[in-house]
């Protein structure tokens, strides 16, 4: 049974609507044409003028318009048949955007005001990342998390364009709150923990550097952004019109001006970094080069994700194809002698121009947007990687042997710290013949080996170092099936350097128990002659 789902499946509405309306449009259009005959030419007149007039064809031109125009109309919906996998690479970091609402981010000292400029330059930020997880904090005299930490990047930027400084009723800026709430969302998380501060720095409530050595404590790493300029400028009140600004208690207009001492300070307090703005959001970049882009990688991850094949490109064939025929067919009998193409009217002209011009922009809004992710993906976007690991188990019931759901059943176990687990799923997909795949088993088997022998080190460190043995030989083959995987090629020093450490530590600490068994030996010798004595 074919199995076709919709992902868009309003648009079918909206093309019903639109092929009822364009039906009714026909037959009242063919009305007014015959009215206008009888008013142009006398009854007994109008057979001849209409005679190479073919009804038949006029139907049938009007039919194929109709169907062209449902099957721009189901493209639109992006009918979707089977699947595929594609690879998804997490970088292991969970950034969480607090965002400055107060009034006072609507002074226009960058351009068009300091909320927007802000707004946008995440937005570009945001489309340099690929697999880290992305969340909306904004703030003023209170925070709130308006998007919880999610790889779906365009619900992210829904949440962004939504932001302006009306969305928190309590005024003020309060910058201990937005730490202390961007502290409490990041706080079960095992992925590196970033908050990117973006303000203009006027903490008027709170102790912000307090809070910013707490966040330190739980591994937090804030970085500043500084929106607006150290002069400043007067913050417009365009509620109440045009020209007019804030003022104080006095009557004196408030000057919001930019506080870069206190944000370099809450930045270094973590070992984050402060940087301004700039007219064109430059900062954020400056934070991406200098600091994101070189964060440690060996929490890297990566894994298979089940998406729908995309099948709008059918409809969307058919209704060209219909359109063809339609502009091809004369509207008028066929005579016996050869002759060109009948010279269209302007009014014929004009209709085919517009539908042309309507499947034109229907195309313009052709290409899919992000897949749909499976219940599983879903899960693990989302941190609940024990409810991923359950869905992954039990769809392996029905295909046991499908490597696919095995890599990322470990994946899942990997992140949830069940690297024994997570061991077995990676070594059950190294059976797929994909070698490409092989490679990300053996990759990520390195992964969790790692993670084992850290976690057994103190308790059974001749255990941790057997598991580490095994991650960079499990690295190397990584490396023999894709050699240019840079990842690989990263933790691969990286675990051997540990390793050396470790072997090391362990070679020491026999040769001390080896001289501690030889000084407990001569003890014995030296009491035996006394008792001989």
């Amino acid at each position: 049974m074919i199995n076709i789902h919709f992902a868009q499946p309003l648009w079918l509405w909206a093309g019903l609507a639109a092929c009822l309306g364009v039906i009714v449009f026909l037959r009242l259009s063919g009305r007014r044409r015959q009215d206008d005959l009888k008013h142009f030419a006398a009854s007994h007149l109008l057979g001849r003028l209409t005679n190479n007039v073919s009804p038949a064809r006029r139907v049938i031109k009007n039919t194929l318009v109709v169907l062209a125009l449902a099957c721009c109309f189901i493209a639109l919906a992006r009918p979707q048949y089977g699947s595929r996998w594609i690879e998804v690479q997490r970088r292991g970091i969970d950034i969480l955007f607090a965002v400055d609402t107060s009034k006072s981010m609507m002074a226009r000292d960058i351009k068009p005001d300091r909320l927007e400029r802000a707004k946008l330059a995440i937005k570009d930020f945001v489309g340099r990342l690929g697999g880290d997880r992305v969340g909306l904090l904004p703030f003023a005299g209170s925070a709130f998390l308006m998007c919880p930490l999610t790889l779906d990047y365009a619900a992210f930027d829904f949440s962004l364009d939504a932001l302006d400084t009306n969305i928190i009723p309590k005024g003020g800026t309060d910058l201990a709150a937005a730490i202390k709430a961007a502290e409490s969302v990041l706080a079960n998380e095992t992925n590196h923990k970033i908050l990117i501060l973006v303000t203009d720095g006027e903490n008027l409530q709170g102790d912000a550097l307090a809070a910013a050595r707490e966040a330190k404590k739980h591994k937090m790493i804030i970085y500043t952004v500084g929106v607006g300029t150290p002069k400043g400028e007067l913050i417009p009140l365009p509620r109440q019109g045009k020209g007019k600004f804030l003022q104080d208690s006095s009557g004196r207009f408030v000057t919001s001006k930019l506080d870069e001492t206190m944000l370099t300070k809450i930045a270094a307090a973590t070992g984050g970094l402060y940087v301004p703005l700039g007219a064109v959001g430059q900062g954020l970049e400056t934070i991406y080069q200098r600091k994101l882009a070189l964060a440690p990688k060996e929490e890297h991850g990566q894994r298979l994700q089940k998406v729908p094949v995309e099948r709008f490109m059918w409809p969307l064939a058919a209704a060209v194809l219909l359109l063809t025929f339609e502009f091809l067919l004369s509207g008028r009998k066929p005579a016996w002698s050869f002759h060109l193409p009948f010279i269209k009217t302007a009014g014929r002209r004009s209709r085919r121009n517009l539908t042309l011009f309507l499947v034109a922009c229907l195309l313009a809004g052709m290409w899919p947007g992000r897949s749909l992710a499976s219940p599983g993906e879903k899960h693990f976007a989302a941190g609940k990687f024990e409810k991923a690991e359950q869905y992954y188990r039990k769809a392996l019931k029905d295909d046991p042997d499908n490597s696919v759901l095995n890599f990322n059943l470990g994946d899942a176990a990997y992140k949830d710290k069940r690297y024994g687990q997570a061991i077995a799923a990676f070594k059950r997909a190294l059976r797929s013949d994909d070698l490409g795949l092989q490679a990300k088993s053996y990759y990520n088997l390195g992964n969790a080996r790692f993670r084992l022998g850290q976690q057994t080190l103190k308790s059974d460190p001749e255990h941790a170092l057997q598991m580490w043995q095994e991650a960079l030989k499990s690295y190397e083959s990584s490396l023999k099936l894709a050699p240019n995987d840079q990842d690989a090629r990263y933790n691969r020093p990286l675990v051997k350097k540990r390793l050396e450490k470790l072997q090391k530590q362990l070679k020491k600490l026999q040769e001390q128990q080896k001289q501690r068994q030889k000084s407990s030996q001569g003890k014995g010798k030296q009491q035996q002659k006394i008792g001989r004595a």
